[in-house]
């Protein structure tokens, strides 16, 4: 699931290892709907496709492949005479998450470290 970021520009921590990104969060899409998702308990459909902007076929195909993996869960909640689809992060894509995040702000932080040295 997570691939690591290798090169030879010397981006790392303070271990000399490169930050591990999660191959998954590397859709701008994914990470949007993740990071719309770890601000609340969990979310209407509707509102996370109008917040990312995506048809719903688009938005459907995303948490498809976040639920596979564990990140998201899908839950339909009966609402008047219709059903709604609610989404909800859990434990362990905020773990990613914040893992991902962490990673990449590790490789900005070291890229303006070697611009100052520069």
């Amino acid at each position: 699931m997570a691939a690591t970021a290798t090169g030879s520009d010397g981006v790392g921590g303070a271990d000399g290892a490169a930050p591990v990104l999660e191959e998954t969060f590397t859709s701008a899409v994914r990470l949007r709907i993740c990071a719309y998702l770890s601000g609340c308990e969990e979310a209407d459909f509707k509102a996370v496709q109008e917040y990312c902007g995506l048809s719903q076929p688009n938005l459907s195909k995303n948490v498809t492949v976040l639920a596979e993996r564990g990140y998201v869960e899908v839950g339909k909640v009966a609402s008047g005479r219709y059903t709604k689809t609610r989404l909800r992060l859990t434990a362990t894509g905020q773990s990613v998450l914040d893992a991902h995040v962490a990673a990449l702000q590790q490789i900005v932080d070291s890229a303006r470290a070697h611009r100052t040295r520069g």
